[in-house]
């Protein structure tokens, strides 16, 4: 007799991030969603990238891509997130030494909440992670893996912990804002039901955010900064050149993120947000690049813990509410 096996993914513009439950385990996988095409490849595939070959052809996915091949475009409807959806579930698989042939899949992957509001999109989506019910043929690091995938649960982006402590969620309303890589998801939740008007999207993701970084410390600095030196100067909170810190980048950087929660924040109001809910939530990987920030505004709201893992949470209990028995 076969086993279950939950898998939960979020492939988001910045990282994807996957969660599979089988046989009581819990495993995870995290890896960077920047893949490039290449060919013959010699150099060793460092930890959290992969050697991808898929329909003929060859790519690299993963950490060791350049943050110039990060993608993106609004839609997931991408070669991108289906191939970096199947490496997930066979990274998922491999951790948990499991056979396909051996399992029943059942996965939920995430799609932006304009698409989970518009049932062709979603369908059409939804057909294309499936592969349109063909089976799957993907070789990752030099070994095949054959598997097919059928009725997958499509989940909105920007759902938070709300399906996974669901007793405490009913009990009061909640505005929920998810700061990803490309966008910025907003919802509205009573109890635990999302208010359908109040779902939406913003241009505001970290993406965003990096853009007028570069363009500031290029000004300023009369020095050109890569999408790579983007990534490190955020989370440092400084700039630096030749080995010296420059002192006076603290402060521009702290405030280029103020602005960017700022531009967060109107939208939510232009679009009919008050935040008079009981309570407000942030989560996604941008939640944790604007702690400070958010904190200094919401001295009352919450980050989620683990704000990156927060949506595949919730969409591992959908999947195992929808498929127990």
């Amino acid at each position: 007799m076969k086993e279950q096996a939950f898998i939960a993914i979020d492939s988001g513009k910045y990282a994807t991030k996957a969660m599979m439950e089988y046989k009581g385990k819990t495993y995870i996988s995290v890896f960077r969603t920047k893949m490039q095409e290449v060919s013959d490849v010699g150099v060793d595939i460092q930890p959290n990238s992969f050697k991808i070959e898929f329909d003929g052809k060859q790519y690299l996915l993963g950490d060791m891509v350049s943050e110039n091949r990060s993608d993106f475009n609004l839609s997931k409807e991408t070669l991108i997130h289906k191939i970096a959806i199947y490496t997930a579930i066979v990274e998922l698989m491999k951790k948990a030494n499991a056979y396909f042939q051996n399992v029943y899949l059942h996965v939920a992957v995430n799609v932006p909440i304009h698409v989970y509001k518009n049932k062709t999109l979603k369908d059409s989506f939804k057909e294309y992670i499936e592969n349109k019910n063909k089976t799957i043929f993907i070789r990752i690091n030099d070994k095949t893996h054959v598997f097919n995938l059928n009725d997958i649960t499509i989940c909105f982006e920007g759902m938070g912990l709300v399906y996974v402590n669901t007793q405490e969620y009913s009990k009061h309303s909640s505005a929920i804002i998810d700061i990803g890589g490309l966008n910025t998801t907003y919802c509205i939740f009573n109890g635990i039901q999302p208010e359908f008007n109040s779902m939406t999207v913003s241009p505001y993701g970290t993406n965003t955010l990096k853009a007028t970084l570069e363009q500031e410390l290029v000004q300023k600095f009369n020095m050109n900064v890569s999408a790579s030196d983007l990534e490190q100067i955020i989370k440092k909170g400084y700039f630096s050149h030749m080995g010296k810190i420059y002192n006076n980048s603290r402060d521009l950087i702290e405030k280029i993120k103020k602005n960017h929660l700022e531009h967060i924040l109107n939208y939510a109001k232009q679009h009919g947000y008050t935040f008079n809910q009981d309570k407000i939530f942030f989560s996604g990987g941008g939640a944790l690049l604007l702690q400070k920030e958010i904190q200094d505004v919401f001295p009352n709201a919450t980050t989620v813990i683990n704000p990156q893992f927060a949506n595949v949470k919730s969409f591992m209990e959908i999947i195992k509410v929808k498929y127990s028995s």
